[in-house]
């Protein structure tokens, strides 16, 4: 994407995902917006010393027995340093982007470990909870099994007792 050129219409479109601990969006378009207008100015500085070389080239037309009149490369001069400045400024643009990109990223996976790690904390937390519900619920269980243990025990006696009481009626 570094030799590909940016053109003020992709700066002005150019929509960012928003995410949570993002950028403020209004200080973001106010930046793009200054880009926008720094560019513009460039373009338009840039197509009038254009013009006026082209305009400077075509009066230098050689007249008869005189030398060829050869423009002066004065012209040439501040469109390549224009150039220079304009990819400058689009390296420092490129630069602040990767810088912002990585941040966010850098931001994404921090907050993305943090919910992780509250996850895992939340999900122990209840384990240990099911865990000593567990328990209870084993406890209660035990429990229970031995009054109907007791319960059993209690009705054979009062069953053999019955028998033994109805064992001497019969013998009488």
């Amino acid at each position: 994407m570094q030799n590909q050129k940016i053109t003020i219409e992709e700066i002005e479109n150019k929509e960012f995902h928003i995410a949570s601990r993002g950028y403020n969006q209004h200080e973001v378009d106010e930046f793009l917006d200054s880009i926008c207008d720094e560019l513009e100015r460039q373009e338009a500085e840039i197509n009038a010393l254009k013009a006026e070389n082209d305009r400077l080239q075509h009066q230098a037309v050689p007249q008869p027995f005189a030398a060829p009149v050869v423009p002066a490369p004065v012209a040439a001069a501040p469109v390549e340093q224009m150039n220079d400045a304009t990819e400058g400024t689009f390296r420092e643009i490129l630069e602040m982007a990767k810088r912002v990109k990585d941040m966010t990223i850098a931001d994404a996976k921090a907050k993305a470990a943090e919910i992780v790690a509250n996850a895992e904390n939340e999900a122990k937390a209840r384990l240990g909870n099911m865990d000593e519900e567990k328990k209870q619920l084993e406890a209660e269980l035990e429990s229970v099994k031995t009054a109907v243990r007791e319960y059993k025990e209690k009705f054979a006696e009062a069953i053999a007792m019955a028998q033994d009481a109805l064992d001497l009626t019969t013998d009488l």
